[in-house]
């Protein structure tokens, strides 16, 4: 038999449920093939950053295999064309199970294809701590709720959701590498750099400094964009560099010895949040392409291409707005805090269409992960299932003024303003002439005009939001 591991989200050989049940499941005389497949996004491009974040995830994933006398095979392509390249009968292909919408298209037409060469697709869960639609109410049911759901989880979870998973290699090392006609076609092209380096190596440094040093602040300082409070974790975890269970092994260890054991609870929510955006991709899959709450599919958005440029360039004249954008464009990621601000200023106070700022964030977040992602802009839109009722408004003013209080963040990423004292730098409009003068930043020359009234933006969102 011809075993394959196929790597995609869970790109390291230590705790990995799959590859742990492959290296379980080798016998004598079978041959192997480690395997990593780039095809091309079917739900939104990759952006440069975030290719080059791969590329380092791969390249040690290549060096952590190559340590222990194993190869890595990388392809480009159609995921079904290159299996046809390479399967032959009585193959057996693990992998570990994606629920995005697109994901699942693409399995099932491999599963299928598979199954004509006598041969099966092997899927476990290993990018959440619990399985696919394991988390349920008593009735059967999927939560919608955020709350209701964290709660569920807090019952049901154990030891078997977040234990470490051994993986042995001594098994394929006495077996034959099964080579392929196949010629590999991926090229190491991109290295265009990003806020954080790829690699599982970069990724345990990562979780191992924000479990000494951050943890135990999470919640005093995770809404500060110019404060270091968040772990910066979620690329790693996307890609599967770090497991999930890493992660929640590291809270459950600070729990024991923590001062204030809410800054780790906080974070754990946060890792829960991110297991409920799983859960409602799995249950709920038209979301790929409209509102959770499809009434709201009926909402009248618009499309103002001049507004959505300055939305996507960082010059709408709201400081706190525009350092967020422009830190996404520069960085490929951006503060959590400034993922709400900003949405909720498209959709709330632009009133354009979320599915355009979700797809704009896919382009670039080096993080991009749907689920967290649709999840994320369908909240600040009021469209989702755990939505902030459609009156909850981000005032962007008031935001700025309570989170980055001395206008730092604003100055890192908008250093047109950066001689502006803080009295001013969260609405730059209310300073006089002789005071834009004095500092050399003249409204709609150095720096644009509000695009928006707040309050008048605020009328039209709770006016239409009501006509339905």
């Amino acid at each position: 038999m011809v075993r394959i591991l196929w790597f995609r989200k869970n790109l390291r050989i230590s705790d990995n449920r799959i590859l742990k049940v492959f290296l379980d499941e080798i016998n004598p005389g079978d041959r192997y093939l480690f395997l990593y497949i780039k095809n091309k996004n079917t739900f939104r491009y990759f952006g440069e950053k975030r290719v080059h974040f791969l590329n380092q995830c791969l390249d040690d994933l290549k060096n952590q295999l190559k340590d222990r006398g194993f190869n890595l095979h990388i392809f480009k392509g159609n995921t079904l064309n290159v299996f046809k390249q390479i399967i032959q009968s009585d193959s057996r292909v693990y992998v570990d199970r994606q629920i995005e919408p697109y994901c699942i298209t693409r399995d099932e037409r491999t599963a299928d294809f598979l199954r004509t060469m006598n041969s099966e697709l092997i899927t476990i869960d290993d990018s959440t701590l619990f399985e696919s639609g394991e988390v349920l109410k008593p009735d059967g049911k999927p939560y919608t709720v955020f709350t209701p759901f964290k709660k569920r989880c807090e019952l049901l979870i154990g030891e078997k959701h977040w234990s470490e998973e051994s993986c042995n290699f001594a098994k394929p090392a006495s077996c034959k590498e099964y080579k392929t006609n196949a010629v590999e076609n991926y090229k190491f092209r991109t290295n265009v750099e990003g806020f954080v380096k790829g690699g599982r190596t970069e990724g345990l440094k990562l979780l191992k400094s924000f479990e000494r040093k951050g943890i135990e602040k999470y919640n005093t300082l995770r809404d500060f964009p110019a404060e270091n409070g968040t772990s910066r974790l979620s690329p790693h975890l996307h890609f599967g560099t770090v497991s999930i269970r890493e992660c929640y092994r590291a809270a459950l260890g600070k729990l024991e010895t923590a001062d204030d054991k809410d800054e780790v609870r906080t974070w754990i929510n946060e890792l829960l949040w991110r297991e409920f955006y799983y859960n409602i991709s799995h249950h709920f899959p038209y979301i790929l392409d409209g509102a959770f709450k499809r009434q709201y599919d009926r909402i009248k958005w618009s499309y103002d291409e001049d507004l959505f440029k300055k939305w996507r360039e960082g010059k709408t004249g709201y400081p706190i707005v525009d350092a967020g954008m422009r830190q996404l464009e520069k960085e490929g990621w951006v503060h959590n805090r400034l993922r709400m601000i900003t949405a909720m200023f498209l959709t709330k106070d632009l009133f354009i269409d979320w599915k355009l700022g979700e797809k704009f964030f896919a382009e670039h977040l080096i993080d991009l992960d749907f689920s967290s992602n649709n999840g994320g802009w369908q909240w600040s839109a009021s469209t989702g299932c755990d939505a902030q009722p459609y009156f909850r408004i981000f005032n962007p003013y008031l935001q700025s003024a309570k989170f980055d209080p001395e206008g730092n963040y604003i100055k890192q990423y908008v250093p047109e303003l950066k001689n502006v004292p803080p009295k001013y730098i969260h609405n730059p409009s209310l300073m006089p002439d002789e005071i834009q003068n004095k500092l050399g930043v003249i409204l709609g020359r150095d720096y644009p005009l509000p695009v928006v009234e707040h309050s008048k933006a605020k009328d039209r969102i709770m006016k239409e939001f009501r006509s339905l």
